[in-house]
């Protein structure tokens, strides 16, 4: 299994506000039960036949009054494999997100 996790701040205290439209816009599908969770869950699959494999996202907070949240990638492939959708993702969504370094804030 491929798993991918990092940290993030959000430009509001609203995971959905801060993130929903950029994913959206990127090509994730947000299942109707997310759509006013504290949690933001989307699936990507794509279009090229080279990936065969569902790609999923969580964000979630790990500290709403500093609007720091996490940000886990998944999906089935192997993690050891070279190309993965997984991995080209994750490449992708950090130019969305950006990554922070909490131990550095601390």
């Amino acid at each position: 299994m491929a798993f991918i996790q990092y940290f993030s701040e959000a430009n509001s205290k609203s995971l959905i506000t801060s993130y929903v439209p950029l994913l959206i816009d990127y090509g994730m599908i947000i299942p109707q039960d997310f759509k006013d969770s504290k949690q933001i869950f989307a699936e990507f699959k794509s279009k090229n036949n080279d990936y065969l494999s569902k790609v999923n996202l969580l964000i979630s907070w790990v500290d709403q009054s500093t609007k720091k949240c996490s940000v886990e990638i998944w999906s089935d492939e192997p993690f050891s494999k070279e190309k993965t959708l997984c991995k080209k993702v994750h490449q992708e969504i950090i130019q969305l997100i950006t990554p922070i370094d909490l131990l550095l804030e601390n």
